[in-house]
């Protein structure tokens, strides 16, 4: 069983899917990234995925704008199955230990975490000029490969930052620490 989920690995909602799967008994998932709301909805409705995961809401960014949108027009052929709440939580980033942080120009993430550590990001880096990336676990991955430079600092899920061998700032900087995401889990209709 194929279950497509927006990012990467090491994302809330490759998380998302995992804990789907052991509550829906689903054996031998294979876990698809697709890194984004529009390519999930895309491969349920060619069939190439039996499941898709999508973040639908969250306690500080509210609506999914990304999800609401590739949802938008398949209300006839998509069914949710279930839902789960997750709490999300989020670290800053940046390239090395050799980057300091008065160098630091931009922060970059997906639009939900820019939006859940705001107050925090105003405290502790007013100048920062955000970026906006399809997810929060690719923007790691693009700092890591050179894809952005090493003035740029990332939010993401700590253990994204990690994998990538980044060099963690501050961990746990969403606004309010009950940050609940909303995902659900879709099928096509038969």
């Amino acid at each position: 069983m194929n279950i497509g989920f927006q990012g990467i690995e090491a994302s809330n909602s490759e998380e998302a899917a995992k804990i789907f799967a052991n509550k829906l008994n689903i054996k031998n998932a294979n876990f698809i990234p697709l890194t984004t709301s529009q390519n999930v909805a895309d491969k349920l409705k060619e069939n190439e995925i039996d499941f898709g995961v999508f973040a639908m809401k969250n306690k500080l960014g509210g609506e999914v704008v990304e999800t609401k949108n590739a949802l938008n027009g398949n209300e006839e052929i998509f069914q949710k199955i279930d839902t789960l709440i997750l709490k999300v939580h989020h670290s800053v980033f940046k390239k090395s230990k050799d980057v300091k942080e008065q160098d630091l120009k931009i922060i970059a993430s997906h639009i939900q975490a820019l939006l859940q550590t705001k107050n925090f990001r105003k405290t502790h880096f007013p100048s920062l000029q955000e970026m906006e990336v399809e997810d929060t676990a690719i923007a790691a991955k693009y700092l890591a490969e050179g894809k952005l430079n090493s003035d740029v600092a990332v939010v993401c899920k700590k253990e994204a930052g990690l994998m990538f061998g980044l060099d963690l700032m501050y961990e746990n900087i969403e606004d309010d620490k009950e940050n609940l995401t909303e995902f659900g889990i879709f099928v096509r209709k038969e």
